[in-house]
């Protein structure tokens, strides 16, 4: 069975415990935790709103970046995406939003974009951007978080509140907890929490392919999709690029990442490590080797050789470490570890060049020269802290521009080895009424 794809992102909401009366070995807490309702659809009502040209609207929740045909798209998580005019990156234009429900990514070849839609992958017409049109649904490409069978309703999202009420020191049923954080699933809730998993890739310009960014959990190599789930690895094929097929899931284990395809090779990275799977043969990918290392968020990026691995810790991951693995992949069958560079807060990654670009989280942006890649930490180039950024795609272009997106907004630079970072445009997130 094909795992989710529609994943659930875990609010940082600390737990609170005050203790209000203690009687022999009884006692109360104050207790406060989330509470998390399902929100079901049926299969008609979820294809009966499957796609909406809308105005351009504020960005808001960000998530996956991607580039086409100058023009940059930007998933708002769970609703759809943004379109940007970026003809003149110092003055990008939003020109509509595709309001596609349950979408958080993309891929885009020859003018047609694919995206979820919950449970199943629309392919659109973009050649006109205020005008884009669904050219096809295929069904059922991707599992639900839990299916009622009886009434043929899927788990959509979670609606969340936050409550606070006195609870029994040893009364904590009904509750579930996660790394230290309490969560209330509703009690007429069937859900199979086994499915609740956290959200966490990249592709290459390829003719008439665009370019994801190195968190993406969709990429296009010639005639195939290919994308992550929870556990495993959808097939689809666009031989017919109108109509896709699904044609099978290659299971892959637990934390499944990000993608990143390099000449006939697919780079998974996971919270375990990076797997590598051939691609000769594209509608089969069949597993070469891996690279294990400590429990960690993984985004992946190859050049050459060498696969340029970040590692980092945080409530999604669990792990502890900060740092940049270097592993030789010349004999790819025997990917072994170079070197470990540590660093502050790792996301994703881009190179162009000898020029790498690492997003830091809250420490921003950095730039190194690769040049010998074994001295990456001798040759940090240019920084810039004065923001969050979480995945970073560097453009083909002679301007040396570098898009980033980050939790306040999205950003695009200029590098230059003698005069570093300079900020050509920000557009910034707004608040939620």
């Amino acid at each position: 069975m094909k795992a989710r794809l529609l994943r659930f992102g875990i609010l940082c909401l600390g737990i609170t415990f005050t203790l209000s009366s203690c009687i022999k070995d009884q006692c109360d807490r104050m207790v406060t935790y989330v509470q998390l309702t399902p929100i079901y659809l049926t299969k008609d009502e979820i294809r009966a709103g499957s796609l909406t040209n809308e105005a351009p609207r504020e960005l808001c929740n960000p998530g996956q970046i991607y580039y086409y045909n100058q023009h940059i798209f930007i998933n708002e998580r769970g609703e759809g995406v943004h379109v940007i005019n970026n003809q003149d990156p110092e003055n990008p234009t939003s020109i509509a939003f595709l309001n596609i429900p349950g979408n958080d990514d993309i891929a885009i070849k020859n003018g047609i974009l694919y995206a979820n839609n919950y449970i199943d992958l629309l392919s659109i017409d973009i050649r006109n951007f205020n005008n884009a049109t669904l050219i096809s649904r295929t069904e059922d490409v991707f599992e639900p978080q839990w299916e009622d069978i009886s009434t043929g309703e899927v788990l959509v999202e979670w609606e969340q509140e936050e409550v606070t009420e006195t609870m029994n020191c040893d009364n904590y049923y009904g509750l579930y907890s996660h790394r230290g954080r309490f969560f209330d699933f509703a009690a007429n809730s069937s859900a199979d929490l086994s499915g609740v998993s956290v959200e966490s890739a990249a592709n290459q310009a390829v003719g008439g392919v665009g370019t994801g960014g190195s968190m993406a959990r969709f990429t296009i190599v010639g005639d195939y999709l290919y994308a992550l789930e929870d556990w495993e690895m959808d097939v689809i094929s666009l031989v017919d690029p109108k109509q896709p097929s699904y044609l099978s899931s290659v299971q892959m284990g637990w934390g499944i990442e990000t993608i990143f395809p390099h000449e006939d090779k697919l780079f998974i990275g996971s919270m375990t490590g990076m797997f590598i799977y051939d691609n000769s043969n594209p509608a089969n990918p069949t597993f070469l080797s891996g690279f294990e290392h400590a429990r960690a968020c993984d985004p992946v990026y190859v050049k050459d050789d060498i696969a340029y691995v970040t590692l980092r810790d945080g409530t999604e991951c669990t792990g502890t470490s900060n740092q940049m693995d270097l592993v030789d992949i010349s004999d790819i069958e025997n990917p072994s570890l170079l070197e470990t560079f540590p660093m502050d807060h790792p996301h994703g990654l881009s190179i162009r060049g000898n020029d790498l670009y690492l997003c830091e989280g809250v420490n921003g942006l950095k730039v190194f020269d690769i040049t010998d890649p074994m001295e990456l930490d001798e040759n940090l180039r240019a920084r810039d802290d004065d923001f969050e950024a979480i995945d970073v795609i560097s453009l083909p272009n002679s301007r040396q521009t570098a898009i980033v997106i980050g939790r306040d907004g999205f950003y695009q630079f200029e590098y230059d080895e003698l005069k570093g970072l300079t900020l050509l445009s920000k557009i910034e997130v707004v608040d939620k009424p």
